[in-house]
């Protein structure tokens, strides 16, 4: 089993206090501010498409039904539930069923990722270049922009499936850049955000909500700053990656409950609209922008307390299991369970890949844990398993057992990982025809299980 690797929770912690410092400031009407306003491009331009980074690399297609069916719960759970928070502090909740409310549309846009995750795995290259097509393309589709969050899925979508497929390798490509790579790459990050600021370009443009017919420009100039705007996310996303180091602190405490930090800091955001609207009309700009750093510190840290986390994850995942159980066919793992498989994946339901996911590939062996497991491609050939073996016997009354045998008189025996097998044993070479009278010779050499080797563990 490898180790957490802290980098991810870090960045998650990094992120989450952006999400939640960039929605404070929000509330100020920032963009007109040369103050609040670099800040906000400096967060808008890459803090959610590192997000959907990183939930690439924790999505896996196992309990697809659940994992999706998951995120579903806990947008249907928060949306009524701010509405009437915002009717409670006299404020518009804007009720639109086919519109994700504010901050929700990653709960969705979660749930149709995921839904690709089978297909990113079979058909990886193909679904790479589909992205990224779609990316750039998608918001040529004029019927489709803020309904269902159909063009933030299509316009964050590659950084997914770059997740989900390299983002292992460029998170160690990045922590292992030198110094002086590392501020030439920061720098680079920091020009992107430059031109956007003083430029002026349409901030609408980092939010990837809205099509290229609500901007009225030509589909070349569309395309154009598109990439341009992930070029930026691209370079501002290595730049974090890079520095961060795999170490347990309370930032990556924080990453690790993120998801309860990014559902419940929309309440305290709008609780505090109502003052966080008038503030640039008795405070210097300055001064706002200090006191909204230092509320998202403060509530950062408060929303990541562990039963916040914990008490989420509880009640989306009953839910969930509530809502499948007429459906075993859609959960797998209770077949696994009645088997006696899957241990290593049992208590695990509701896993959300949002961005207070705490599954990391590698965390356990839920498939191909074994010599006979089709996961790793190791199915005996007929004739050929354990039970075959020279030397494995199982005596009347008596469970089987893989325990080693006595070693022929004169021969070691050859320990796990030794190269000494001679070429003509033909327990080991399943897949050849086996010669007259190698079975004979074979008997003084034990067939190693499988699990033995160390190359089926990397």
């Amino acid at each position: 089993m490898s180790s957490r690797d802290y980098r991810i929770d870090r960045a998650k912690g990094i992120l989450i206090f952006l999400v939640v410092l960039g929605h404070l400031l929000a509330r100020t009407s920032p963009w007109e501010s040369p103050i609040l306003g670099a800040p906000m491009y400096f967060i808008y331009m890459f803090h959610m498409p590192a997000f959907v980074f990183l939930a690439g690399i924790t999505a896996k297609s196992n309990k697809l039904a659940e994992r999706v069916l998951t995120y579903f719960v806990l947008l249907a759970t928060v949306l009524p539930l701010m509405w009437g928070w915002m009717w409670l502090f006299g404020l518009n909740p804007d009720y639109d069923f086919l519109r994700p409310f504010w901050y929700t549309w990653f709960l969705l846009s979660m749930a149709w990722w995921m839904i690709t995750v089978p297909f990113i795995e079979r058909f990886p290259r193909t679904m790479l270049v589909a992205s990224l097509v779609v990316g750039l393309f998608g918001g040529l589709l004029p019927v489709l922009d803020t309904e269902l969050s159909a063009a933030r899925t299509m316009a964050f979508w590659p950084f997914f499936v770059i997740g989900k497929l390299y983002g292992k390798q460029i998170i160690d490509w990045a922590g292992s850049l030198a110094i002086w790579q590392k501020l030439c790459l920061s720098a680079a990050a920091l020009a992107a955000v430059g031109y956007f600021f003083l430029d002026q370009v349409d901030y609408n443009w980092l939010y990837g909500s809205l099509n290229f017919a609500h901007f009225d420009v030509s589909v070349p100039e569309g395309v154009g700053l598109r990439l341009i705007v992930d070029i930026g996310a691209v370079l501002l996303t290595l730049a974090l990656l890079s520095w961060l180091s795999n170490t347990k602190d309370t930032i990556a405490t924080i990453g690790k409950n993120s998801l309860a930090v990014y559902i419940l800091h929309g309440f305290v955001v709008r609780a505090l609209q109502p003052v966080l609207d008038d503030s640039r009309n008795v405070l210097h700009d300055a001064v706002v922008l200090l006191i909204c750093v230092a509320l998202a510190v403060v509530w950062t840290g408060l929303l990541a307390w562990s039963p916040f986390e914990r008490a989420l994850r509880w009640w989306s995942s009953t839910v969930t299991g509530l809502l499948l159980k007429p459906f075993p066919f859609l959960r797998p793992e209770a077949s696994d369970r009645r088997s006696g498989r899957g241990r290593g994946e049992r208590g695990r339901r509701g896993d959300a890949v949002s961005p207070g996911d705490t599954y990391h590939p590698g965390d356990t062996y839920s498939e191909g844990d074994g010599p006979d497991r089709q996961g790793l491609g190791l199915q005996p050939m007929p004739g050929v398993g354990y039970q075959h073996s020279p030397g494995y016997e199982q005596h009347p009354g008596q469970q089987q057992s893989f325990a080693s045998p006595a070693p022929v008189a004169g021969e070691p025996y050859p320990l796990p990982g030794s190269h000494e097998v001679p070429q003509n044993n033909a327990t080991y070479e399943t897949t050849q025809e086996v010669p007259a009278g190698a079975a004979q010779r074979a008997v003084r050499y034990r067939r190693l299980p499988v699990y033995l080797s160390g190359d089926e563990h990397r």
